[in-house]
């Protein structure tokens, strides 16, 4: 017979909106543990410099990010979603002499999410633009000759990878034990969901700094996997596409942003749209860097 799972207390965050100027990982460990309830994310692509060694670069990529996904463990709420968009990385010959390199980087995270303790829940495909054969020239000897072996298609998806947190606590004790029933039947989700894996995402119009995935994959995450007056993290905020999503949806959110002017154009972004979001809308910034950062 198995063992009867003990019931917990369902303890709503204190957290309130926030902006936090730091490195992911200094950030991350700058919040309480299990304050949040929703981590919604994009990290920044594996890109080794000109004269780096790739397989050193790549190490040290994956050891930070190991610590990343361990404090984002630390940090959320027992049983509660991270979702994560990566794809493979295509690293182009530096010679003619060499070959390209594929990096299945992807791949290599959902082994350290694993080995942290997470539990996998779904890959989601993300299929967002049509390949043209020549980007970072791939695929361009192929268009030209059509030998085979030269045939490299541009690759037109990328993977929204959804984790959970422990299977302790029960995903029906979560919606039925919620202190505030009237925030889990105002969270219900309506016709026109998403109803396979493969998602079409459609880019949003260029900004001032590029956005890392498009509002509409912020909007469908946050809706599906979590609660009105949720704490939604994205530990990788760039411009904030994550916090307008949650502040629509009537979700608190922590942004953070190791860039000053990204998080300057977040912030200014927010308060222009405040308007539309919960009212009063209002959100508090942090710094954490060193003093010698500042300049």
């Amino acid at each position: 017979m198995a063992a009867r799972r003990e019931k917990r207390e369902y303890r709503i965050s204190s957290l309130q909106n926030q902006v936090i100027l730091a490195d992911a990982l200094q950030g991350l460990q700058f919040l309480p543990k299990e304050s949040v309830d929703l981590i919604m994310t994009s990290p920044e692509p594996f890109l080794p410099g000109q004269d780096e060694d790739i397989q050193t670069a790549y190490t040290a990529y994956l050891e930070y990010m190991r610590e990343v996904i361990r404090e984002c463990g630390r940090v959320l709420t027992d049983g509660r979603f991270l979702a994560i968009t990566a794809s493979h990385v295509l690293i182009p010959r530096r010679t003619r002499s060499e070959s390209s390199l594929r990096i299945a980087v992807t791949f290599d995270l959902h082994r350290i999410f694993m080995e942290e303790g997470f539990v996998f829940v779904d890959d989601i495909i993300l299929r967002n633009a049509d390949g043209s054969g020549r980007m970072t020239g791939r695929g361009s000897r192929f268009s030209v000759d059509r030998n085979p072996l030269q045939y490299k298609p541009q690759p037109v998806t990328e993977y929204l990878m959804v984790y959970r947190k422990g299977q302790d606590v029960l995903i029906d004790a979560l919606i039925h034990d919620h202190p505030q029933p009237e925030l889990v039947e105002r969270s219900r989700i309506p016709d026109g969901y998403e109803k396979t894996n493969i998602w079409n995402i459609h880019a949003d119009p260029e900004e001032k700094y590029p956005a890392r995935f498009p509002r509409g994959l912020a909007e469908r995450v946050v809706q599906y996997y979590s609660f009105q007056n949720d704490v939604v993290l994205d530990p990788f905020a760039g411009i904030g596409i994550t916090a307008r999503a949650a502040a629509e949806q009537k979700r608190r959110f922590c942004m953070i942003e190791h860039c000053a002017k990204v998080a300057d154009y977040m912030m200014d972004d927010l308060r222009m749209r405040g308007s539309s979001f919960i009212h009063p809308f209002e959100f508090s910034f942090v710094d954490l860097r060193k003093e010698d950062d500042h300049a």
